[in-house]
C-alpha cells in the first residue's frame, strides 16, 4: 500500500516544471474557499476510523481546531518534528540502525538527549527469525483448525489464540475444539464481541506457541486478511 502511494507520488512529481518548489500557507479554518477544514476533517476521520474513534462532521471539526490550534506551538510540534525526521530516514532507505536517533525531551528544564536505538532482539526457529516488530499474515478467511495446520508446518505448535482480551482458543478447554472448524473472525464475533465494519479486511490474533521440545515459541502478531 505505502510503496503504491509513494510510487504514485513519484509519477506525480516527474508532471511538474522543473525548479518546482511548494510554498507554505497560512492555516485559515474560517474561509471555506481553501478547503482547509476539508483537509483536516478527513484526515481526522480517517485517523478516528482506524482508531474506532467517533467520527465528526465539519463543523465539529473546525470547532475543535478552533481551540487546539495555539497547542502545536508547544512539545506537540517538537515531537511531530523529531518523528519525521526519523520518518524521512525511513523513506529514504539504506539506513543504518545507528543512523537512527531516539530522544528524551524536557522543555521545563530545558534538556534534550539523544541516542541510538537498540536493535530488537531476534527469534530464531528453524530456518526463520524474527522480531517483535514483524507480522505474519495469512490471506483468506481461514477456520481455527487451519489457522493451527498453518503454524504446525512451521513446526510451532499453538495451545493458545486471542483476540483482543479474549480467548478465542485454548487446547486445555475441551468445549474450544467445537470451534475448530468456525472462521476465525466468526468465533471473534461471537466470543470478542468484535465489530467488523465492511470497509475491514483483517483480524490481528495473538497465539502462544511451543515447539517440538515444548520450549515456549514468541510469535509475531498474525494478521488474517479475511477479504
Amino acid at each position: 500500500m505505502i510503496e503504491n502511494l509513494i510510487a504514485t507520488l513519484e509519477e506525480c512529481a516527474k508532471k511538474l516544471p522543473p525548479g518546482f518548489r511548494m510554498k507554505p500557507i497560512q492555516f485559515e479554518k474560517d474561509d471555506d474557499t481553501n478547503y482547509h477544514m476539508d483537509f483536516i476533517a478527513g484526515l481526522a476521520n480517517m485517523r478516528a476510523r482506524n482508531y474506532s474513534i467517533p467520527e465528526v462532521d465539519k463543523l465539529k471539526a473546525k470547532f475543535i481546531a478552533g481551540r487546539i490550534i495555539p497547542a502545536i506551538a508547544t512539545s506537540t510540534a517538537m515531537a511531530t518534528g523529531l518523528v519525521c525526521l526519523e520518518l524521512y530516514k525511513i523513506l529514504a532507505g539504506g539506513h543504518k540502525l545507528e543512523d537512527y536517533r531516539n530522544t528524551f525531551a524536557n522543555l521545563a528544564l530545558p534538556l534534550f538527549s539523544m541516542a541510538e536505538p537498540v536493535p530488537p532482539k531476534t527469534i530464531k526457529h528453524r530456518d526463520m527469525s524474527w522480531t517483535v516488530w514483524d507480522r505474519w499474515t495469512i490471506h483468506g478467511n481461514i477456520t481455527l483448525r487451519e489457522l493451527l495446520e498453518w503454524l504446525k508446518q512451521k513446526g510451532l505448535h499453538a495451545y493458545s489464540i486471542s483476540c483482543g482480551t479474549s480467548l478465542l482458543y485454548n487446547s486445555m478447554f475441551p468445549r474450544h475444539k467445537d470451534r475448530l472448524d468456525k472462521k476465525v473472525v466468526d468465533v471473534a464475533k461471537e466470543v470478542a464481541k468484535v465489530d467488523v465494519p465492511s470497509y475491514r479486511r483483517h483480524l490481528d490474533v495473538v497465539v502462544a506457541c511451543e515447539d517440538d521440545e515444548d520450549n515456549d515459541i514468541d510469535i509475531p502478531l498474525v494478521s488474517i486478511y479475511f477479504r
